[in-house]
């Protein structure tokens, strides 16, 4: 698993496509040992002049190295970068790659507590351009007497629309095809809620 901490920059050494020896922290930043735990697996960034590398390693407390196990991206057109004997800088990031896996999990939308017909407020905005191909919703109590209905509005129009049977926790993955443009944002309206007893607790999520 990745771990991520804000502010750690670090001088290192380097020697071709060998690991990076940390030797110090830069001023104003925390070393990665004040950051992380032996072993911990994280995403970094070295450069030097015009030569940078991104990728992922694993940082070895007891010697103060960071390896080099995946390149992500770099100036050597994605390969792995073969440093001249010298000193680099290394900082933690959160790679785009990274940042893109996370958006592509999904996006949901959710309401607390005991449900009610309404026209949603709220608003959740898309970070980035995307395109959504699956929708499910559940419930943490499900309603009884009637189904649960609820509609997606985006930018205040209507985009999509679902149902939790009555009695049912959960609506099963439904191919959608939507796309949200980066500012897109959604709102959520309740049409149905349960005839006898309503639902709690409705999350909607899309997926890429």
């Amino acid at each position: 698993m990745l771990t991520f901490a804000d502010r750690v920059k670090e001088n290192a050494t380097v020697d071709g496509t060998g690991v990076y020896t940390l030797t110090g922290a830069a001023v104003g930043f925390q070393s990665f040992a004040a950051a992380f735990a032996d072993g911990s697996r994280l995403q970094y960034c070295a450069e030097s002049s015009t030569r940078w590398e991104v990728g992922e390693g694993v940082f070895n407390a007891s010697n103060g190295t960071i390896s080099r196990d995946t390149i992500l991206s770099s100036s050597n057109s994605g390969s792995i970068v073969e440093w001249p004997s010298g000193s680099v800088k290394v900082f933690c990031v959160a790679a785009a790659s990274a940042i893109q896996r996370s958006a592509n999990r999904g996006l949901i939308v959710s309401t607390n507590g005991t449900l009610a017909v309404i026209a949603g407020t709220a608003r959740w905005y898309a970070q980035q351009p995307t395109r959504f191909a699956s929708m499910d919703a559940w419930v943490g109590t499900a309603g009884t007497g009637s189904s649960i209905e609820f509609t997606l509005r985006k930018n205040g129009l209507f985009a999509l629309s679902g149902s939790i049977a009555d009695g049912a926790f959960r609506m099963p993955p439904t191919p959608i095809t939507f796309t949200m443009a980066a500012e897109d944002w959604l709102t959520l309206d309740i049409t149905q809620v349960g005839a006898d007893i309503p639902g709690k607790n409705l999350s909607v999520r899309l997926t890429a």
